[in-house]
C-alpha cells in the first residue's frame, strides 16, 4: 500500500471518527478510551490485518525499542506499548503503529515522535501516525503526522 492510498483510508477513519465518536473527546475520557474506538475503525478499513490496542509482543518477545525521551537524552532500550499498531500477531509483519495524545496531556510530545521512529526503523513498521487530539471546547484533531 503506498502513502497516498493509506493516508486516504487514515483521513477516512479520523472522518468517521470525528462524526461518529465526537462526544468521547469532548467528555475529555481516557486515551485508552479513544485508542479503542479508533482502532474499530480501523478494523473495517484493514480487515484482512490484525489491529490491536496497547499490544505489547514483536512475535513472541516482549516489544522493546531503543529510544530518548528527552532531546539529547540517553538512548536506552525500553519496553513498549503502542497506542493500536495493525499488523500480523505473531509475525514480522508490521504496518502501522499508532500514537495518540490529548490536548490536556502535557507530557512531551518528543518522546512519542522518538518511539514512532524507532518503530519504522527497529521492527520495521512500514507506516506509522501521530494524532494530538482537541478536547473539551476544543475536540477535533489538532494535529495528525503519518510518516
Amino acid at each position: 500500500m503506498d502513502t497516498h492510498e493509506l493516508e486516504s483510508k487514515v483521513n477516512k477513519i479520523l472522518e468517521q471518527f470525528l462524526d461518529q465518536e465526537i462526544e468521547l473527546l469532548r467528555l475529555n475520557v481516557s486515551e485508552q478510551a479513544i485508542s479503542n474506538r479508533l482502532a474499530r475503525l480501523f478494523e473495517q478499513q484493514f480487515s484482512e490485518w490484525h489491529v490491536d490496542c496497547e499490544y505489547n509482543r514483536n512475535a513472541y518477545e516482549i516489544k522493546c525499542l531503543k529510544y530518548a525521551l528527552v532531546p539529547n537524552g540517553n538512548i536506552e532500550e525500553r519496553a513498549v506499548v503502542p497506542d493500536i499498531i495493525v499488523h500480523l500477531r505473531r509475525s514480522e509483519e508490521n504496518l502501522i503503529a499508532i500514537e495518540i495524545k490529548k490536548d490536556v496531556n502535557k507530557e512531551n510530545r518528543f518522546k512519542d515522535n522518538a518511539k514512532l521512529t524507532a518503530f519504522r526503523e527497529q521492527l520495521g513498521y512500514k507506516h506509522t501516525i501521530f494524532i494530538d487530539f482537541g478536547t473539551g471546547d476544543n475536540a477535533g484533531i489538532k494535529e495528525f503526522t503519518l510518516v
